[in-house]
């Protein structure tokens, strides 16, 4: 311990050594150059600039060992006091000796003014070491006896009473200051070790409330001590975080209101009061708001401070904050009703499978009550339809600590099965082993209907991709037929007979056009001539129509609502729909005793139930019309297939297995819905949903004429890559008053155009074809002719194939086969335009 007293006693004193370096260094120089200007005339000028180098050289490398020091940042505990000691050592003896040669470089023999200056000077030097060297006798007096013994013994050689007398007085003054420097040196050893002793007391004291303050700090509570008069005499950082004051403006506050605020302080002071109106300790749970605006759960102790004489002198509080205890049980619970109201089946068992919870949705979907499973195994679930491995492998996958996805098919209390998806995870302790399984399941009987919903689409697209593909080969084909139909009615009109059965041909190619449409349609590829209606006046027309069709032993009743129920669709397709269900109806009741159809339309808002069976319909007003019948019903097996093409119960040859799958079609391209109701001997019911529009009225049927329209001898270029098409074409128009011009693709209609321009008025261009689309040869002949006149003709379908290459708006389109009747119109109309 003493050598640890004496290392820092030690190091303070080369400290001060160093901090009065600056101030040594600077009078030294000042000194040195004010000896040199005084005695430049009177001493040989090369020794004084020799001897001010290297006093400014001494100086110098005193003044960087100084900079040194202080960039080291020595510490008692590094142990280095005695090395820069003994730098600062060589420095003082190097000062010593420079200003002890002054005596001999600097000391004019015939000049005794000088050399009484050179006296002052170097004594001046001397009595400031006092103070600057003092803290360590050994540089003090080495300092002295270097700088002032030279000097002395100089003087004492003149041997002149002058000399002498200045060399005893110089002597006495070395005496004098080596004494007033011995004194210095003792009161300021003594002065740092009384320091050294009360910064050591400070200190321990200092740890002793740190290490208080420190436990205060960290302690998990907060903690206060405020006197009678309201003020704050302690708190600790705990308490001060929490509130969110600073410990400064709790100690320097007055005023509880002024800190927390008059509501909050006006709660503290009546808990104070009860708090001294007791003798036990005050206790109470409390939510305060404070700072950060959040509220604080906390739990509060106060108790009474008393002084020696047991006088209160104060209170004393401790506050633990709850709020994240509170927080963290309110998620508890959250969880807790989480998995209470969740729309999944949970269950809960041990280790060893045996079920210790299941919520009220595992009531729901299985129909066991919890008391009914509790400390009974999963296995109750079983359905039989999953073998024995299936389970093996779930159990040795959980069994291993992973979890396991699949679906099964389990049964419910009252027998029936169903189709579910389950997870099971295993729950882990802190050391990673299983202590229990959660397993989740979710009743996919609604996914399973949505699944069955979207494979019929599936199978409704793929008929559709069939008839897109085939439709243009038909229309070209029926185009053909019906044109050459028409050349050769033309030529045998003498033959009124023959006439009529070629009227009879082209009805039916003209009837198998339609059913082209249809199949398109119904695969949602065709074009549909929408228009808004009043779906309650069409349903009743065609009521009509089909109770004249009805056999007389079939009771039909409509029930119509009087409302108009305005819709936007192609009525044509509609009436098709109603047709086909009609059918279906009346081939139901065969047999029945009295058999009955009946027709029903209404308005209808979809609630909540429609929307769930129904999720992709964005609509929410409908037109409800349902179709009727009192006959045989359909089976489960067979309602799911009976919107599938092909599909029929009917006997070989007594139907075509397509008129519910068009029908299906056909509202889906309505944006429509349509559903059956069926219960088997007592009937079916068909429900179609249209959606109502809110705005706009029915569009008026447009009377047209039947007749041709001749043409006047009018040059017509006709661009086709179907050379049958083209002549046939050719023909017509030849036959009602036209002139001809043929191209067989694009660039050859061009090639025709610029050689006929001035004289061909009309282009009927095919859409599709190849080496160059119609579409892009009407773009290159408008460069040339912008004012040229275009029909486009096409067997494709308009929605989907032709998206790429539809036309502008501004040219009419006709589709294959098209009547000559309508074509000879448009002609007209885009002549006469």
């Amino acid at each position: 311990m003493d050598l640890e007293k004496d290392s820092l006693l030690r190091h303070e004193q080369v400290k001060l050594l160093y901090e009065a370096m600056p101030m040594t260094i600077i009078a030294t120089i000042i000194n040195a150059i004010v000896l040199v200007i005084v005695g430049w005339n009177v001493v040989e000028q090369q020794l004084s600039l020799f001897w001010l180098a290297c006093i400014l050289m001494i100086t110098s490398a005193r003044l960087l060992l100084t900079l040194l020091y202080r960039r080291a940042q020595v510490q008692p505990s590094d142990g280095h006091a005695t090395q820069w000691e003994t730098y600062f050592t060589v420095g003082s003896i190097s000062a010593g000796a420079i200003w002890g040669s002054a005596s001999l470089l600097l000391f004019p023999e015939h000049s005794v003014i000088h050399q009484i200056f050179v006296a002052f000077i170097v004594g001046g030097m001397c009595a400031g070491a006092v103070t600057s060297l003092s803290p360590l006798p050994l540089q003090l007096y080495s300092f002295f006896l270097l700088a002032l013994g030279p000097l002395i013994i100089r003087f004492f050689m003149n041997d002149s009473e002058l000399t002498n007398t200045m060399g005893a007085m110089l002597l006495l003054f070395l005496i004098m200051i080596a004494i007033s420097g011995l004194r210095t040196h003792r009161n300021l050893k003594q002065t740092i070790k009384l320091r050294m002793q009360s910064e050591s007391q400070e200190n321990i004291i200092l740890q002793s409330k740190k290490e208080q303050q420190l436990i205060l700090d960290h302690a998990p509570v907060g903690v206060w001590l405020i006197g009678l008069d309201g003020r704050y005499r302690f708190v600790n950082k705990t308490f001060c975080d929490t509130v969110g004051i600073s410990e400064k403006e709790f100690l320097s506050s007055t005023q509880q209101a002024e800190l927390l605020g008059e509501e909050m302080a006006a709660h503290c002071l009546d808990s104070d009061r009860e708090c001294l109106e007791q003798d036990e300790p005050h206790h109470s749970h409390e939510t305060l708001t404070f700072t950060d605006g959040k509220p604080h759960w906390l739990d509060i102790t106060k108790v009474k401070v008393r002084d020696k004489n047991n006088r209160v002198t104060g209170i004393i509080g401790i506050a633990s904050d709850m709020t994240e205890r509170n927080l963290a049980e309110d998620q508890l619970r959250k969880l807790s009703q989480a998995v209470e109201q969740a729309g999944e089946s949970i269950m809960i068992t041990d280790h060893q499978g045996t079920i210790e919870y299941v919520n009220p949705s595992f009531t729901k979907i299985t129909g066991y009550a919890s008391d009914e499973v509790l400390g009974r195994n999963p296995r109750i679930l079983k359905s039989g339809n999953t073998g024995a491995e299936y389970y093996e492998h779930l159990w040795s996958t959980i069994s291993s600590g992973k979890k396991w996805n699949s679906t099964i098919i389990d049964r419910r209390k009252d027998g029936s099965q169903y189709l579910a998806l389950m997870s099971i995870a295993p729950i882990l302790d802190d050391e990673g082993e299983i202590t229990h399984y959660a397993a989740i399941q979710q009743d996919m009987s609604m996914n399973k209907m949505l699944e069955e919903q979207f494979l019929q689409a599936q199978k409704m697209e793929a008929l559709g991709t069939l008839v897109g593909g085939i439709a243009h080969e038909f229309n070209n084909l029926l185009a053909g037929m019906t044109g050459n139909l028409y050349l050769a009615k033309t030529e045998i009109s003498g033959f009124p007979d023959v006439i009529k059965r070629l009227d009879n041909v082209e009805e039916l190619g003209f009837r198998a056009a339609e059913m082209i449409k249809q199949l398109l349609t119904f695969a949602r590829k065709g074009q549909l001539e929408i228009k808004a209606f009043n779906l309650t006046s069409f349903v009743k027309d065609t009521s009509q129509l089909i109770e004249a069709t009805l056999p007389e032993n079939i009771k039909f009743h409509s029930n119509l609502c009087h409302d108009k129920l305005i819709i936007k669709g192609d009525v044509r397709q509609l009436q098709q729909v109603l047709m086909n269900l009609i059918s279906n109806a009346r081939d139901a009741v065969e047999g029945v005793k009295e058999p009955v159809i009946s027709f029903k339309t209404e308005a209808f808002k979809a609630d909540a139930i429609f929307c769930n069976n129904y999720p992709d319909i964005e609509d929410k007003l409908f037109a409800h019309l349902i179709v009727k019948d009192n006959g045989s019903g359909i089976s489960d097996d067979e309602k799911e297939h009976i919107f599938e093409p092909f599909y029929s119960t009917k006997e070989v040859g007594l139907g075509t297995g397509l008129g519910l799958s068009m029908a299906y079609g056909a509202i889906q391209s309505h944006h429509g819905i349509i559903d059956v109701d069926n219960s088997i001997g007592i009937g079916s019911a068909f429900h179609i949903y249209l959606p109502l529009i809110t705005e706009g009225t029915p569009e008026p049927t447009a009377k047209k004429t039947s007749k041709v329209v001749p043409g006047n001898g009018e040059f017509i270029l006709i661009v086709d890559d179907n050379a049958i098409i083209r002549t046939t074409c050719s023909g017509v128009l030849e036959k009602i008053g036209y002139q001809v011009i043929e191209a067989a693709d694009g660039l050859e209609a061009i090639e025709k155009f610029t050689a006929n321009q001035e004289t061909i008025s009309l282009i009927i261009m095919d859409i599709i074809m190849p080496n160059l689309g119609g579409v892009q040869a009407v773009e290159r002949i408008k460069e040339h002719s912008p004012a040229v006149k275009v029909i486009f003709a096409t067997g494709y379908d308009k929605n989907e194939t032709l998206q790429g290459d539809m036309p502008s708006d501004e040219y009419p389109i006709i589709f294959k086969p098209f009547s000559i009747v309508k074509l000879s119109q448009i002609i007209k109309e885009q002549l006469d335009s």
